[in-house]
């Protein structure tokens, strides 16, 4: 529940995850390594070169507060257009 509004937050199943994390821009494979760590409640890094928009983390940040997630998602451009992504769980 949000305490500041006393409205229930809508935690949703993976598969909805995924497709929210799909919708801004993200691949298959990163949208479905996010679901499954929100899902399964774990910290994860990976590398790969599939292509995100400039405003992803922007995005990501967005997305978890507004369900209240308790994680901590970052995407950081490295050399040779790839991509690290940082999924953390907050304590």
């Amino acid at each position: 529940m949000d305490t500041a509004t006393n409205v229930p937050v809508q935690k949703l199943t993976a598969r909805e995850i995924h497709d929210k994390v799909m919708a801004m821009g993200v691949s298959d494979l990163d949208a479905g390594l996010v679901a499954d760590c929100i899902n399964v409640g774990k910290s994860t890094s990976w590398m790969n070169n599939d292509p995100v928009s400039d405003s992803i983390n922007e995005k990501l940040r967005a997305f978890i507060l507004e369900h209240s997630y308790a994680f901590e998602i970052i995407v950081t451009p490295v050399r040779t257009d790839k991509f690290i992504w940082d999924v953390k769980k907050r304590r």
